[in-house]
């Protein structure tokens, strides 16, 4: 007597069987997104309140200038402030003297707004030597930053090294 029995292929083999993961490339790969920018939103912050004329980490209020390098339709150069994108009233061709606190921490956001001129590339910088700022020279529409601590009080130069005729005050009360 023969007996013939049919198995199916996949009825009695657990071999055979995927295991589904619920880990997929795509997942991974939006984690890691996402990671990477919560650390780098972190590491911007937390560089917010290291001034760069301190050796330590200064968790205090923080005021934020915002200037523009420009050239006056008189021809000489002056910064600008500027609050939500719009300049703010100052006399033409001179730059705004600034007034702060003492204890704050000062951001500083610096943009050169003068275009380039045919064989004259416009460059731009700011500095602060009683505080240490030195905002690197700037192309046209680039832009940085520097924080530092408002320690000392009085009337400080700041000034483009690049233009002498670019300067002006800030004062520390």
């Amino acid at each position: 007597m023969l007996i013939i029995v049919y198995i199916h292929e996949n009825s009695f083999c657990p071999v055979n069987k995927k295991k589904s993961s619920k880990i997929t490339r795509s997942s991974i790969i939006s984690v890691s997104i996402i990671a990477g920018v919560i650390i780098l939103i972190g590491g911007i912050a937390l560089n917010s309140f290291h001034p760069v004329n301190s050796e330590s980490f200064v968790f205090a209020p923080t005021t934020n200038l915002f200037l523009k390098a420009v050239k006056s339709s008189q021809g000489n150069y002056h910064y600008q402030t500027t609050k939500g994108g719009k300049s703010l009233s100052s006399t033409e061709g001179t730059s705004p003297s600034l007034t702060v606190s003492k204890g704050n921490i000062i951001q500083i956001h610096l943009i050169n707004e003068e275009k380039n001129q045919p064989n004259n590339p416009s460059k731009h910088n700011l500095n602060i030597d009683e505080f240490n700022v030195h905002i690197k020279d700037l192309d046209y529409f680039q832009t940085d930053e520097v924080a530092f601590l408002a320690d000392k009080t009085g009337t400080f130069d700041y000034y483009c090294s690049i233009h002498p005729d670019m300067k002006g005050t800030i004062t520390v009360s």
